[in-house]
C-alpha cells in the first residue's frame, strides 16, 4: 500500500512538473527588406550575409533563451515595394522592414502586427533635414528657386518631406521651381556636398549630419538646417498578423544589442539600439501624406 502511494505521489510532482514546463513554440522567419533604405550603410553582398546567415545565428541563440525555434529563415530584399506587398499578401513574407512613409501607404493596418526597429543610440529620433550652404543666402524655402539642390535616390519619404515645403510657398512641386536637381547615394557624401559647395541645398538624415559635424565641426559654421521633419527610425519593422512567433521575437530583440552577434548586426546597419515599433507609429506618416496630397489638390496637381 505504502509502495502504491508513493508511486502515485511521484507520479504526480512528474505530471505537475511536465503541466508547468511550456511547450516549445516553433516557425519560420522569411523576412522582406527594402533594400533603397539600407543600401547606404552596405553592399548589397553584405546585407544577404548578415539577414541569412549571421541573423540566423542570433535567432538559434535566443530561440534557446526564449523557448522558441525558428525552422527555418530567409532574407529577401526588395528594389520595388509594391513587389514586397504582393509577398506579403501571399503569405510568402512574415515580417517586413522599410521606410515608415512606404509601408503606411502601401500595407493595410489589418495585416500588421506590432514589431520591432533599430534606433539610435539613447533611442534619439532620427531627422530629416533640408540643409543648406550658409554662404548661398538661403533663408527660406522661397530662395531656393534657381538653386542646385542634392537629394538621396529612391527615397520617397525624403521627396514628399520637401515636395511638402515648396508646396506651402510656391503652390508647386519642386519639380516645377527651376531646381538643379541631383541625386546622391549616401547622405554623408551629401553633406559634403553642400558644404564644399557642389550644391546650394540637399535633404539629408539627421544621423548622418551629425556624424559629420563630429569629424569636422567647421560643417556646423558652413552648412545650416532649415528646415527639418523628426522619425522615430529610418525604417519600421513589422510582423504579419497571424505570425506564431511575434512576443518571442519581440520580446528576444530588445535584448539584441547585449549579444556579440547582435552587437555586430547592429553595427552593420548603423542602428545601435532596439525599440519597440507599434502599428500606431505609422499614424503620423498618414497625416503627414494627407496633408501632402491635400496641398497638392490646393495647388492644382
Amino acid at each position: 500500500m505504502k509502495a502504491a502511494l508513493l508511486v502515485y505521489c511521484v507520479f504526480g510532482v512528474m505530471l505537475s512538473c511536465a503541466q508547468d514546463v511550456p511547450l516549445r513554440k516553433e516557425g519560420r522567419l522569411n523576412m522582406g527588406y527594402y533594400f533603397y533604405s539600407i543600401n547606404e550603410t552596405v553592399n548589397r553582398a553584405d546585407v544577404e550575409v548578415t539577414l541569412n546567415f549571421w541573423a540566423k545565428d542570433l535567432f538559434e541563440m535566443e530561440g534557446k533563451k526564449h523557448n522558441f525555434t525558428i525552422t527555418s529563415s530567409k532574407a529577401t530584399l526588395y528594389e520595388d515595394i509594391l513587389a514586397m506587398k504582393h509577398d506579403f499578401i501571399n503569405g510568402e513574407l512574415d515580417m517586413i522592414i522599410a521606410p515608415p512613409m512606404l509601408i503606411a501607404k502601401y500595407f493595410k493596418r489589418s495585416s500588421l502586427m506590432d514589431g520591432f526597429m533599430g534606433v539610435l543610440e539613447d533611442k534619439k529620433s532620427e531627422y530629416l533635414y533640408l540643409i543648406v550652404n550658409a554662404d548661398k543666402n538661403i533663408n527660406s524655402i522661397r530662395n531656393l528657386s534657381g538653386k542646385r539642390l542634392v537629394i538621396q535616390a529612391h527615397d520617397e519619404t525624403a521627396e514628399i518631406f520637401l515636395d511638402r515645403l515648396v508646396l506651402k510657398e510656391f503652390k508647386k512641386s519642386y519639380k516645377e521651381i527651376n531646381l538643379t536637381l541631383q541625386n546622391q547615394k549616401k547622405s554623408n557624401r551629401i553633406v559634403l556636398d553642400v558644404f564644399f559647395k557642389n550644391a546650394d541645398a540637399a535633404v539629408v538624415y539627421g544621423s548622418a549630419y551629425d556624424t559629420m559635424v563630429e569629424l569636422n565641426p567647421q560643417i556646423k559654421n558652413k552648412v545650416k538646417i532649415l528646415a527639418n521633419y523628426p522619425l522615430k527610425s529610418k525604417n519600421f519593422s513589422y510582423f504579419r498578423r497571424d505570425y506564431p512567433l511575434i512576443k518571442e521575437l519581440n520580446k528576444a530583440a530588445i535584448t539584441f544589442e547585449n549579444t556579440p552577434r547582435g552587437k555586430q548586426i547592429l553595427e552593420i546597419f548603423k542602428t545601435p539600439n532596439i525599440d519597440y515599433c507599434k502599428v500606431n507609429d505609422l499614424d503620423v506618416f498618414d497625416h503627414l501624406y494627407k496633408d501632402y496630397l491635400d496641398l497638392k489638390e490646393q495647388a492644382g496637381k
